[in-house]
Parts: C-alpha cells; sequence; structure tokens
C-alpha cells in the first residue's frame, strides 16, 4: 500500500473534520481552567505580578520598578508568574499485539492518536508521539501549533508496527532515559504486555517520573467474545510462537473470568492512582471514543 492510499485509509476526510470540531469542545471544557493549571514556580516576564526582590548586580535594569523606588528608595525589581506549555506526550503500543483485530488496533491507536495530537496542537501546546517498541526510541518530537499536524498524520501513517518483542518496561524505560520534559503522558496500548504485570511495572515508571499519567485501553471484540468452541492454533503475537488448543465451552468460560479479572485489575490500579482511564473496543467511533475522553478529563488539556 502506497503512502497517500495509507493516508486516506488511516485518516479519511469526514474523521478529521470530526476530529476538527473536538478542538471546539475542548475549548470550552478547558475554558477557564487551562492556564491556571500550568503555572511555573519560575518568575518569568509574562502579565501577572507576582512579587518583588531588591535589585542585585546583574539584573536587568529594565525590570525595576521606579514607583517603588519612590516609595521605598530601593531598586526594586518586578517579578511575574510565568506561564509553561504543556507537553502531551502521546505514547503509541507499537507491539504485535496490536497489529490484530477488525478494524486493526493499532490503526484504531493510530486514528485516537492523530485526534488527541490536533486537539494538543490547536490549544498551543507541545505534542509528541512516541512509539513504544522499534528501533525508533525518539519518535515525533515535541511540536507546537496547527500547521504542524499534516506532518503528524504523516509520521503516523508511515510508523509501522515493531518487528521485534519488547517488554513494556523497557518500552518506557527507554523512553525515559531521553529525560523527556515533564507532562501529560497519554497512554495508547491494549495493555498485553511480556506478563500480566508488566503494564503495571511500566505505569509505575511513569509515575515515578512526576508526569501525569491517562490511559486509553483499545481491545479487539474478538478478544472480548473468542470464536466459537473447537479445535485452533493460536499465535502469540508479541513473540511469534504457535500452540494449538482446544475451546470447549469449560475453556471460554475460564478465558472470560481471566479477562474479566485482567481488566477489573487495571481499573483497579488506574483508580488507586488517579489515572484516568479509558477502556475501548475498536467498535466504537473514533471521534465519539475522543469526546469521551474529553469529558472524562486528563486526555486533553
Amino acid at each position: 500500500m502506497n503512502y497517500e492510499t495509507q493516508m486516506d485509509r488511516l485518516f479519511p476526510p469526514d474523521l478529521l473534520r470530526r476530529m476538527e470540531a473536538l478542538t471546539l469542545l475542548a475549548r470550552q471544557i478547558n475554558r477557564g481552567q487551562q492556564r491556571a493549571e500550568r503555572r511555573s514556580s519560575q518568575r518569568g516576564s509574562s502579565v501577572e505580578f507576582a512579587d518583588y526582590r531588591q535589585f542585585s548586580e546583574g539584573d536587568d535594569w529594565r525590570h525595576i520598578d521606579w514607583n517603588a523606588y519612590a516609595r521605598w528608595r530601593q531598586l526594586a525589581l518586578k517579578l511575574y508568574v510565568e506561564e509553561e506549555d504543556l507537553f502531551v506526550h502521546l505514547l503509541l503500543d507499537t507491539s504485535r499485539s496490536m497489529a490484530w483485530g477488525d478494524p486493526v488496533k493499532y490503526d484504531y491507536a493510530r486514528q485516537l492518536a492523530a485526534g488527541l495530537g490536533l486537539i494538543a496542537l490547536s490549544n498551543l501546546d507541545r505534542a509528541a508521539v512516541v512509539p513504544l517498541a522499534g528501533p525508533d526510541p525518539i519518535g515525533w518530537r515535541p511540536a507546537r501549533g496547527k500547521h504542524r499536524f499534516v506532518q503528524m498524520l504523516r509520521y503516523l501513517a508511515e510508523l509501522p508496527v515493531a518487528e521485534e518483542p519488547l517488554p513494556m518496561t523497557d518500552a518506557i524505560n527507554r523512553w525515559l532515559t531521553f529525560q523527556p520534559r515533564r507532562g501529560l503522558v497519554i497512554w495508547l496500548t491494549d495493555f498485553w504486555g511480556s506478563d500480566l504485570k508488566d503494564a503495571f511495572r511500566a505505569l509505575d515508571r511513569v509515575r515515578y517520573s512526576k508526569h501525569e499519567v491517562a490511559a486509553i485501553q483499545i481491545v479487539d471484540e474478538g478478544e472480548v467474545t473468542p470464536e466459537d468452541p473447537g479445535e485452533f492454533e493460536l499465535e502469540e503475537m508479541e513473540n511469534g510462537s504457535l500452540k494449538k488448543v482446544i475451546l470447549d465451552a469449560a475453556a471460554f468460560k475460564q478465558y472470560q473470568e481471566k479477562l474479566n479479572e485482567y481488566q477489573e485489575s487495571v481499573r483497579q490500579y488506574c483508580v488507586r492512582w488517579s489515572i484516568p482511564l479509558l477502556q475501548l473496543t475498536t467498535s466504537v467511533d473514533p471521534a465519539e471514543a475522543l469526546t469521551r475522553a474529553l469529558r472524562k478529563g486528563g486526555f486533553a488539556r
């Protein structure tokens, strides 16, 4: 499939129009809150006065408050609250388990990442896309401004699923070695790692790094409701190994119980650590899923 065909398939004009409308919803939800939540403890040159401090050698004389000097007979500098850009890091699970389903989970995740990226860029935040597996550990570097959106779409359209397996914890550690600016991390993943604790260890690492965290779990309907009973050859998507199994009523019930138990453990973990979580099947329209994410909070600010 050539590049233009891939772009049209992943990001059809109708989907992009509905995502554009979401930027207005994001502004309505966050109006009056956005800047107040991003004030830095540093002192800069914005318009909101914070405090005075005594003038000392090497300071910029242009910041002297001469009215204060007239009152106190001392040279004093005005200090202001500095407002910082919000860094939105879109962590995209590019492991092989994402390359499954109808529609493919990975394609669905890329559509969600595009919508979240558009909202961030439209809000003049700095958005980045980070593939959490594969040879590119850095990804699409943080950018600002809506004019960068087409570049983001091209990057997402060309980004392949990783060929080699990599535990989620290792992928997160690899990203953190580059010391990304602290901000909002949105992880788009199916939460299928090297073992049932892998995703939780990875989330721990993000939390310990002092980022805000939100998660979107993407599953296919076939994972929720498996095939009818019978004999199957199953492929382990993360490492490519094959295994023959017989799926009968008892095995189906056991699978459902294990799946429900794991899904509940994901929910409980996120509740415990106040992590916004959206659990989706790919049957949900991407624009509708993003609307839920905005209303839930924590995903786009």
